[in-house]
């Protein structure tokens, strides 16, 4: 019998939520078909069978949430025998002859590998705040720890009980839960696949990073004017392009913002590369594929392969190197509208660029296209000043996007 365990994904990646199944017990496989989708905190990839054989057992479900190393599907080969498996863990946990207490003491998570089921950025985030997991009792699938364990933990000072003297019992009324009413046409939403990583990464920005925003108004007339030009001689150029290309020319000139925050060392290096994370809005949620290098590529350049990326977002086509090693973020809401934001940073980078709806004013000649820029920045590396110098300049390429056109 062949065990397929959930391989090393990519670097960083320890877990995985399995997203669809496409095979199912007594099916025939082959070698390269594909059986199952699984999503990572990077991204979702589709993972072939290693050997030719028929399915005997999926030891996890749709939904469910798997460990690296973890055997995920049973496929009963020719001849029955096993096969070695490619990418295995590096050093597998071994659970024969390990004793598990009938009764573990309140509030602490017994496995059998002796390990905590905890995603990667709630294993971090307990790391800084000094929390031990093994005194926490998930409230997850299968005792998983949850954020939400996490802000309700509160450690309890263990106290020697003398041998000799009985323990009065104290029952204690504790105050009721909030409840909220519900009625029968409502329903529980639980946040899962991408909305779940979505769900994470946002309350660890939030909670780890302390931060500000700024907003200024910008003239995108002559933006407009240039991209019209550049139609004319068949270059599909868009206002995202723009954003994107000017972001790497103000981020050379501010090297603070494009700089990555170091959690366990607690510091930050200031990337040399210019990698522009895209927001793109897909039917599964917020995706971030990056733009690698967009200051080395020009206006056009960035235009194409941004379509790319965006497309493959949103058909779930994304390659695990295309959603890494991003040092700045662009969302473009305006498209969809809103005149201003205060977008959360895309942990670990340090700063985000809002976009908003371009609305016109003015009539004839007078007419000007017109939007606002909000910018939100890690206020322990950035001050306020430096945040602002670093979006009026900004403004100052799109303002004058010739300038852009020739970098």
């Amino acid at each position: 019998m062949f065990e397929f365990k959930l391989p090393d994904i990519g670097e960083g990646v320890s877990e995985g939520e399995i997203v669809k199944w496409h095979v199912k017990p007594g099916d025939s496989i082959e070698v390269d078909q594909e059986m199952v989708e699984v999503m990572t905190d990077k991204v979702t990839v589709q993972i072939p069978s290693p050997v030719r054989g028929t399915v005997r057992g999926i030891l996890f479900q749709e939904g469910q949430v798997v460990q690296v190393g973890s055997v995920l599907i049973e496929i009963e080969t020719e001849g029955g025998e096993s096969e070695p498996q490619k990418e295995q863990l590096p050093h597998e946990v071994k659970v024969e002859n390990v004793p598990v207490p009938e009764e573990p003491p309140r509030g602490v998570v017994k496995t059998l590998t002796g390990l905590v089921l905890a995603s990667p950025a709630v294993r971090r985030i307990a790391r800084e705040k000094g929390i031990d997991m093994t005194r926490i009792r998930g409230t997850g699938d299968h005792g998983r720890v949850t954020l939400e364990d996490l802000e309700n933990y509160r450690p309890v000072e263990e106290k020697p009980v003398p041998v000799t003297e009985p323990v009065p019992e104290v029952k204690v009324s504790a105050p009721p839960a909030h409840t909220a009413v519900q009625s029968a046409d409502d329903e529980i939403l639980e946040p899962r696949g991408l909305r779940r990583l979505i769900f994470e990464k946002m309350t660890k920005s939030k909670q780890i990073i302390p931060h500000f925003t700024v907003v200024e108004e910008v003239d995108l007339t002559r933006v407009g004017q240039t991209i019209t030009a550049l139609s004319k001689v068949d270059a599909k150029v868009t206002f995202t392009a723009f954003f994107i290309k000017a972001s790497a020319a103000a981020l050379k000139e501010y090297p603070y913002l494009n700089a990555i925050y170091n959690e366990n060392a607690k510091n930050y290096t200031l990337r040399k590369t210019y990698n522009i994370g895209i927001a793109v809005d897909t039917p599964d949620g917020l995706t971030v594929p990056v733009l690698m290098n967009a200051d080395q590529k020009s206006i056009t350049q960035v235009a194409e392969e941004l379509s790319d990326l965006a497309s493959r977002a949103r058909k779930g086509q994304l390659k695990l190197n295309e959603v890494q090693n991003a040092t700045f973020t662009v969302s473009n809401v305006g498209t969809i509208g809103g005149i201003v934001s205060t977008p959360i940073i895309n942990f670990p980078e340090v700063a985000i660029l809002g976009v908003h709806r371009i609305l016109k004013t003015g009539e004839g000649t007078s007419e000007r296209l017109k939007t606002n820029l909000s910018l939100s920045c890690d206020h322990r590396l950035i001050d306020g000043a430096m945040g602002t110098r670093f979006l009026v300049r900004l403004k100052e390429f799109l303002e004058n996007p010739e300038i852009l056109l020739l970098r």
